[in-house]
């Protein structure tokens, strides 16, 4: 029986009876389970031929783990038994088990084992006990696994077998495993154990019988390993806290959002924030959640602000819900209602916990107007708590995350001996942006500073450990079109490569050196639409000869009636209203308003560089609209007649030709409704998912029609997130019904979505046709099967929507399955690459301001070239390599957000919480030895420093790989050490002692050889660092202040007056001029500084524009931090005076 099938056995069943599942069995899987260290037993018989029966896994569990094992041996009898003591032979129960146990132990022939158990008991790692008490008979029978002594909760088995041959598998028993009345049972047998009237110590009699039966015991003359290993471990293990397993919120927690919670309340408790970035599909929302429940279970913790976006605001309360908080204990707010809040309704926020989710929208610079809001609150407020939740940020600049993970950092919190601290402490009144680039470009001190602050775990990091997820299956189904359709799908690249877009950036008419990026990320989203539907490419095709039949009759037919400066100023008006020069915009004709609405900018979102690259390029295009001729516009609108004419008659033909050859048959529609056959046959319920609201529409009309007309067979439904339907068009359907994005979902998923009155209700629905909006935050796993209409160029985005049906599994499901469908379309794909390839270079200016991203586009670029080869693998394939790039990017990664280092910390530290006694004189101090064939030597090693002078810089503990010389972290250095354990070399016997200390020496050389490498990097990171070290004011800075001060002095009356225009007392300027100061070059605003210093009235004309970013409201300066902190010294070290010591290692013996 393979694990895996008697694991789904003895947990679906919780029976085990020697017949199905033997006690043996069981015992032996529970003692290989990592997170138990302590066995606890109460039986009626005890005897130490059982522990034979278990060598290898108990040896494991009492060496490799310290493991920890108590006996309660009761008085239970039977007829012979009962005999026995009404002969008279003995004076009570204990001299019986005495004697049972002396014939049991004497019939024992592994004397080795025998030795161990002897040792075990010598140690206190076994301890027995006999019940004495005045019941009649002690007839309980209990296996009790825990991780420690003082837990509440673990694992019991309860029935009825005894520890003998034949209660662990000869006889027929009765025994239950639960871990829900673990708790009850573990108060039980302490009190027990402890009661001084009702138990007797049987420990001391065990050890002389053991003995005495011929124990064959080592001579331990080298330190153990297992030694070495618990003084590692009494090092570098943390304390780790665990959620209380008896509250129902809790249990409703997958493992990695249980120590995700502690994780993230760790760091918000020692430096005031923490930013959760965990991958897609592993709840960061519920781990938020769960952190808000703990700290409303404190007093001091309980004010809540969540700022998030409306659109997620049920998601959020359903997630709060779920762990039992109410819609009373937190506010919810926006960030557009963030930044519409004035300061003065900031200034007197008393919240204890401020929780921002999406962080990466609008908080990844300190320059926008939502950072500078919440920055202001958290100055009104400085103990207040921050936690953001951000999407994985890999493809992020290094200012970006320290940005958002700084925004509530506590600088005086900071651990002395982290690098980064340093940083803060340059400018101990604002975190300018100099510090932050030059904290940027500081690996080490970056290193330290996101594993403080952010913890990120993927699918593949978490690793598994306790939770697992459904296996991906990724069919590929080929489209077979029709010769017509093939041939329009293969001249596709052609015909979008030569429109021209006249509508699309007119600036290039009059300037040939303008970029045409609008007219690029259109010919891309064409081709895109294009592999979608036929239907959305047609649309956006017809949209685009709409656009054009706009342009022409607003603008180019009635100007090419027109000559001299009547044309020139009827072309300015044009330009004026395309790009928003309000002195040219022509205000009656808004031609470009007519086009199409533009998406709202979020404000939050706009740093202060953007809006300065906005303004300079309107100052730019009204210069280039100043300049401009007659013959100029004369020739621009020529040619834009010219490409009009030419795009509008290529896209009408196209159009036809679409529409000629879908007329009949849609061979991708046909080939999606025998795919949904397929899983519908196999009770799957299917989401259908597009980047485009009028592919959904188009898909959900026909399949509506196929499998519901007559009548309803197939029950479904539809989102689009669209709020500006047409008038007979509606976001959200459940069959032809109007709904709402919420209720779609709940009839859909009503098992993960809680939605209990559903879950048996005919109104359920089994299928769902959506764009990407329901492609975060949701829960979606009652469905097994995802359909990709077509891919988003972004392959995160894919991977978020696979994440809402690629959860974990519940527990005791170790066989999930998930289908996620592709339809490549070759044809459409060979004309995506052709686009590509022509771009070139330019790439990455096409995709920089639009939903693509030029960091992951290269995986979407394999993905297509894969496809004609790979087919079934080149999606998985695709996901793999981006994830594989975002697990490896050195910048973000830590190996203390990983499970294994979770559970490696785990394995530490309840190793060190069982005591144990270090070997008296051991042949050679420091070292152990041991002949394991896999893993390396490994020494401990305490580094000082000193400079050339001898004087003390610091000391640094690393760990040292001695085979490959080279500096490791903790989890290679633990899985080395506990792998060791069981290969201990006890004595000079099997390695004279001779041998063993030439390893010594060989390892000393090679450790010598790291500790040199460790002293350049201390030199290295040193140097680096006093270089930047310089001072955070600027000249030119200071400059322009004094040039401010001085013209308020001169002109007391005209700044005055300016001021009071936008609505700033004048006693702030003095708060102005100390904010600009602050501005060095590095940062966003330094143009406009410049400017003030060369010339101050600069400052007084444009003062309406200014004015916003330096408003004195929204630029306090941040309180002082770190005043009594002794700064790192800059000295650097010498190789020669510096010392090193090994405190402990262990070298294997090959």
């Amino acid at each position: 029986m393979t694990d895996t099938t008697f694991e789904d056995q003895l947990l679906g069943r919780k029976v085990i009876d020697n017949r199905n599942v033997s006690m043996t069995d069981a015992l032996k899987y529970l003692l290989k389970k990592e997170e138990f260290r302590i066995l606890d037993v109460a039986v009626g018989y005890f005897y130490v031929s059982g522990l034979l029966l278990l060598k290898d896994e108990f040896t494991n569990f009492m060496d490799n783990r310290n493991g920890h094992f108590r006996i309660l041996m009761g008085n239970e009898t039977n007829g012979a038994t009962v005999n026995v003591l009404d002969s008279g032979k003995y004076h009570d129960y204990a001299e019986l088990i005495q004697d049972s146990t002396e014939k049991d132990t004497s019939k024992i022939s592994d004397k080795e084992f025998l030795g161990k158990v002897a040792e075990w008991i010598k140690e206190g790692r076994i301890e027995i006990k006999i019940y004495t008490g005045t019941a009649n008979y002690f007839h309980a029978k209990s296996y009790l696994f825990a991780s420690s002594l003082n837990t509440g909760y673990g694992t019991a088995i309860v029935g009825s077998s005894n520890f003998s041959k034949s209660g662990l598998e000869g006889n027929t028993e009765l025994n239950v495993l639960t871990q829900d009345g673990f708790f009850a049972l573990h108060h039980w047998y302490n009190d027990l154990w402890l009661s001084k009237d009702e138990v007797t110590d049987f420990s001391p009699e065990l050890i002389k019988i053991v003995k005495s039966n011929g124990a064959k015991q080592t001579l331990q003359q080298y330190k153990p390993v297992k030694e070495t290993y618990y003084d590692f471990a009494n090092i570098f293990a943390q304390p780790y806290a665990e959620l209380d397993m008896n509250k129902d919120w809790v249990k409703e927690l997958f493992p990695h959002q249980r120590s995700g919670i502690i994780s993230v309340k760790e760091k918000l408790d020692s430096l005031n924030t923490a930013v959760l970035s965990d991958g897609v599909g592993l709840g960061k929302t519920r781990t938020a959640a769960g952190v808000i429940r703990l700290y409303l279970e404190t007093e001091s913790v309980n004010r809540i602000l969540i700022i998030a976006d409306t659109k997620l605001k049920d998601q959020w309360h359903d997630e709060l819900k779920a762990v039992g908080i109410k819609k009373h204990e937190y506010e919810y707010i926006s960030r557009q209602q963030l930044i519409n809040m004035d300061y003065d309704q900031l200034k007197d926020n008393n919240y204890t916990l401020i929780v921002i989710d999406e962080a990466h929208l609008g908080f990844k610079n300190n320059n926008t107007e939502a950072y500078k809001k919440v920055l202001y609150m958290r100055q009104c407020n400085p103990d207040v708590k921050g936690l953001l939740l951000t999407a994985t940020p890999w493809n992020n600049a290094r200012e970006d995350v320290i940005n958002i993970g700084s925004l509530f950092l506590k600088v005086d919190a900071i651990p002395n001996d982290r690098k980064y601290k340093q940083y803060f402490l340059l400018s101990p009144n604002k975190l300018t942006n100099k510090v932050v680039k030059h904290l940027a470009t500081d690996d080490a001190a970056f290193k330290e500073f996101w594993s403080d602050v952010y913890l990120q775990r993927t699918r593949k990091t978490y690793g598994g450990k306790g939770t697992r997820f459904p296996h991906r299956n990724f069919p590929s189904v080929d489209i077979p079109y029709e010769p017509r359709k093939n041939e329009i799908f293969s001249n596709n690249f052609d015909v979008i490569a030569d429109l021209k877009f006249p509508y699309q950036d007119p600036i290039k008419y009059i300037d040939d050196s303008k970029e045409e990026l609008g007219a690029k990320q259109l010919k891309m989203m064409l081709l895109k639409r294009a592999d979608s539907s036929w239907k959305a490419y047609a649309t956006s095709l017809q949209h685009i000869v709409d656009k054009l039949e706009k342009l022409n009759d607003l603008y180019l037919k009635p100007m090419s009636f027109l000559k001299g400066k009547e044309l020139l100023n009827h072309y300015k008006g044009f330009l004026g209203t395309a790009y928003g020069v309000i002195e040219y915009e022509d205000n009656v004709n808004l031609l470009f308003k007519a086009f199409e609405p533009a998406e709202p900018t979020d404000p939050s979102q706009q740093s202060v560089r953007s809006q300065l690259r906005k303004q300079r390029y309107i100052e730019n295009l009204k210069a280039q609209i100043d300049g401009l001729t007659v013959r100029k516009a004369k020739n621009a609108v020529e040619k834009m007649t010219a490409d009009y004419n030419s795009d509008v008659s290529t896209l009408k033909m196209l159009i036809d030709s679409l529409n000629k050859a879908y007329s009949k048959v849609d061979e991708k529609v046909d080939e999606i409704i025998d795919c949904i056959d397929k899983e519908r046959a196999k009770g799957h319920k299917i989401i259908l998912v597009s980047q485009f609201a009028d592919t959904v529409e188009y898909y959900y009309d026909k399949l509506y029609t196929h499998y519901n007309r007559p009548q309803l067979k197939y029950p479904m439904g539809m989102i689009t997130g669209v709020s500006n339907t047409d008038e007979n068009g509606f976001s959200a359907l459940i069959n032809q019904k109007p709904s709402t994005k919420k209720d779609v979902l709940n009839h859909f998923s009503p098992r993960s979505k809680k939605a209990i009155e559903l879950i048996d209700d005919k109104s359920q629905i089994d299928l769902v046709v959506a764009t990407d909006t329901i492609s975060t935050g949701q829960n979606l796993q009652d469905a097994v099967t995802l359909m990709n209409i077509d891919l988003p160029y972004n392959p995160m985005t894919l991977e978020q929507r696979i994440g809402r049906i690629d959860r974990p599994l519940p527990e005791g499901d170790n066989n999930g399955q998930i289908y996620i469908y592709t339809f490549p379309i070759y044809q459409s794909i060979n004309s995506q690459l052709k686009m590509m390839k022509r771009l070139g270079n330019k790439m990455a200016g096409v995709l920089n301001d639009t939903e693509f991203d030029n960091v992951v586009l290269p995986q979407y670029e394999g993905y297509l070239k894969d496809i004609k080869e790979k087919k079934q693998n080149a999606v998985k394939t695709m996901l793999d390599k981006t994830d594989d790039q975002m697990i490896n990017h050195s910048d973000f990664s830590s190996e203390k957000h990983s499970e294994a280092y979770q559970q490696a910390n785990k394995r530490m530290y309840d190793f060190k919480a069982n005591q144990l006694t270090p070997l008296k004189n051991p042949l050679i101090p420091d070292y152990s030895f041991s002949n394991g064939k896999k893993d390396h030597s490994i020494a401990i090693v305490e580094i000082k420093y000193y400079d050339v002078n001898g004087s003390y810089l610091e000391k640094e503990n690393i760990l040292v790989d001695i085979d490959d010389s080279k500096k490791i972290e903790i989890i290679d250095a633990e899985k080395n050490l506990n792998g060791e354990i069981s290969f201990d070399i006890h004595n000079s016997k099997v390695l004279p002692q001779g041998d063993a200390l030439t390893a010594v020496e060989q390892a000393k050389n090679q450790i010598y050889t790291v500790v040199k490498q460790q002293v350049a990097k201390f030199n290295k990171q040193h140097e680096f660092f006093a270089k930047n070290i310089d001072s955070t004011k600027n000249s030119t800075s200071v400059k322009a202040a004094v040039a401010l001060r001085n013209s308020a002095r001169q002109e007391p009356q005209m700044v005055i007056s300016k001021l009071q225009s936008v609505h700033v007392d004048p006693k702030r300027l003095n708060d102005i001029t100390k904010y600009i100061e602050t501005i060095d070059k590095d940062d966003d605003l330094f143009p406009i500084v410049q400017e003030i210093a060369n010339n101050p009235n600069v400052f007084w004309l444009e003062i309406k524009n200014y004015i916003k970013f330096f408003n004195p409201d929204s630029i306090q300066e941040m309180e002082n931090v770190g005043k009594n902190i002794q700064k790192t010294s800059t000295r650097k070290a010498d190789l020669e005076k510096t010392k090193y010591r090994v405190l402990d290692g262990n070298i294997v013996i090959k």
